[in-house]
């Protein structure tokens, strides 16, 4: 496949990216041109390809209106001549460039891997796996595709008002989803803890080492590309997650 068939498509309301968001999207677009892949970034205007009612509705939810944005991204970048389009997070950070490829990957679609580290209610380690949209690949002609934008459509229209709950088209109902039909795989492109990002920033730690762990047991590739997940940080780690992205940059690795 020729590289000029692929796009990479991006979107963060531009006001934030002076933040350690920034950063991320560089690592991002320099992928892209490392790789010879087309690259976009929109802002907000993103949330104009949805209906105006769904806008309305979910007026107090934009990750929400952003897990179906994506979706209709990805399809039109699909109509307009692209052989593969391809959507990385804004808070998405490539650390091991030279290492993170996506041609090899056989499916018409596929969904970064995430191995989440959390505590139970035992208040022991656990890891959690599921699959996330952070990173997610689509190829011309794939039939998930349109599937999930119509059960996205359909889910956010049904539901009321006040039964709106975060991920309820996202990486929730993707895994449920995935755990009936299998999607695809982006195995070295996973999603970071908040535990984890602390053992990142104190220089390791237990939740760090049963990630690496998960990691051996399932068999996967090093992580070269992780969503950091700003939705769970705060003003408060913002210097944190500053330092954070800077070790990782200047590492080159996870582990």
């Amino acid at each position: 496949m020729a590289a000029s068939r692929t796009i990479i498509l991006q979107s963060h309301n531009f006001q934030v990216l002076r933040d350690w968001i920034g950063p991320c999207v560089d690592s991002v677009r320099r992928w892209t041109e490392q790789q010879g892949y087309d690259y976009r970034f929109l802002g907000d205007e993103i949330f104009d390809l949805l209906p105006d009612d769904l806008r309305l509705k979910l007026q107090d939810h934009l990750p929400i209106q952003a897990d179906l944005a994506r979706l209709v991204l990805l399809r039109d970048a699909l109509s307009n001549g692209y052989d593969r389009a391809v959507w990385f997070d804004a808070d998405l950070l490539v650390f091991a460039p030279d290492l993170l490829e996506i041609d090899s990957i056989p499916e018409t679609n596929a969904f970064g891997r995430e191995l989440w580290v959390d505590t139970d209610v035992g208040k022991r380690l656990k890891t959690w796996r599921n699959i996330h949209n952070a990173a997610c690949l689509f190829r011309k002609g794939d039939p998930v595709l349109p599937f999930l934008i119509h059960a996205t459509e359909n889910i956010l229209n049904e539901v009321a008002p006040d039964k709106i709950t975060p991920q309820i088209v996202g990486p929730k109902f993707l895994t449920a989803l995935d755990n009936i039909t299998r999607f695809g795989r982006i195995n070295s492109v996973g999603a970071l803890s908040p535990l984890v990002l602390h053992d990142i920033a104190s220089g390791g730690g237990p939740a760090l080492d049963a990630l690496q762990g998960a990691v051996l047991k399932d068999k996967l590739p090093t992580p070269t590309a992780a969503n950091l997940r700003a939705s769970l940080q705060s003003p408060e780690t913002s210097g944190r997650m500053d330092r954070i992205v800077q070790l990782l940059l200047e590492k080159r690795r996870l582990f």
